[in-house]
């Protein structure tokens, strides 16, 4: 039985997951844009936490955010249909609760995106009132091309293109100066220089130089400057005070980047599949099948649950996506009560850190 000292909300004033959890539930509310009284809400609304609900009763979606710490008083949302207020999409991130099927409906008569992120950020399920009506055309090109490499070389060229664009500057504008930078952006001008030469004519050799550019620009982040509060209640593996590898311990050669074991790739898995999610979404939009990989491919392991062609649609935008994450780590100061070391060596994120990631 807990005391009284134990029980008390005093008690929780010096406990490094209440403050660390307020902390990002403050700074997640602080980023929430001003909408205009005629304009549509544009950003998402990220639900986290144990309890959420969703119903309809009498014709209103009413929403129950989740409780993450004690203690916290969750959000509760109420939405009327055709309102200014609702937002484009609902993001229920880790936790538990329960959602009506009049609310399921709800949402798809409004065109609202409902997606579920795993805890891990490897897996997602989307509820798209797009649905899926993808045209023959586009998903017989689809087929044809994962078959033939020179449809394959078409495809590809120009998004690895836009890729290693997008790392470059993400080298020069985000990461601290070192060798290495020096070094990943010379691999990349120069990774640029062959492919727009039209040397890269077979996928064996664009993926080489994608690959030699990937190898560096990883390089360069060993040198991230990550600030660790010294709180000994929460104390970190030495090997969270620096960053080596985008590799997780954990993971397996063919899945290296799968069940993270350092904060910083924890970061990134939850953010590259809120990226996977908007544009496997968008894929459906516009006709495609996301499943249907050219460069990426579903035959392979995880072949049901794997949206093989958003995979390559998404990949000029994850050097982008990366500089959230680098954002974070040279603004913040972390502390051990932001990420939860699970019995298996994987690293989990706050729940009200991953609001604010989100």
């Amino acid at each position: 039985m807990l005391d009284s000292t134990t029980a008390s909300p005093e008690s929780y004033s010096d406990d490094e997951w209440f403050i660390r959890s307020d902390y990002w539930s403050k700074k997640s509310a602080a980023m929430k844009t001003v909408r205009k009284r005629r304009e549509r809400q544009k950003d998402p609304l990220i639900l986290v936490g144990y309890g959420l609900s969703m119903s309809v009763p009498k014709g209103r979606l009413i929403i129950q955010d989740g409780t993450t710490h004690f203690p916290s008083e969750p959000a509760q949302h109420v939405y009327f249909k055709g309102s200014l207020d609702l937002p484009p999409r609902i993001v229920i991130i880790d936790g538990a609760g329960s959602i009506t099927l009049d609310a399921i409906d709800w949402l798809a008569d409004q065109s609202i995106q409902l997606i579920r992120i795993k805890y891990d950020g490897s897996n997602t399920t989307v509820m798209s009132p797009t649905g899926y009506a993808a045209d023959p055309e586009k998903v017989a090109w689809q087929l044809r091309a994962r078959e033939s490499e020179t449809l394959k070389v078409e495809f590809a060229s120009p998004l690895t293109v836009q890729k290693l664009e997008a790392a470059r500057v993400t080298l020069q504008d985000f990461l601290p100066a070192s060798a290495s930078r020096n070094r990943a952006i010379e691999t990349i001008s120069a990774c640029l220089d062959f492919i727009r030469g039209g040397q890269a004519d077979t996928v064996q050799k664009l993926r080489g130089q994608e690959g030699k550019a990937a190898y560096w620009y990883w390089r360069a982040w060993q040198h991230l400057d990550i600030k660790w509060t010294a709180a000994k209640r929460y104390p970190i593996p030495d090997e969270w005070r620096t960053f080596t590898a985008r590799s997780s311990l954990n993971s397996s050669k063919k899945e290296p980047n799968r069940n993270a074991s350092h904060p910083v790739n924890a970061m990134l898995n939850y953010a590259y599949t809120a990226l996977l999610t908007q544009t496997k979404i968008k894929a459906i939009a516009d006709g495609y099948d996301p499943m249907i990989g050219v460069m990426h491919d579903q035959r392979e392991k995880h072949k049901d649950n794997t949206p093989s062609f958003a995979l390559d649609l998404m990949e000029p935008m994850r050097p982008v996506v990366d500089r959230v994450v680098l954002k974070l780590i040279a603004e913040e100061t972390f502390s051990g009560a932001d990420f939860d070391l699970q019995s298996d060596g994987v690293v989990r994120l706050n729940p009200e850190f991953i609001r604010v990631l989100s």
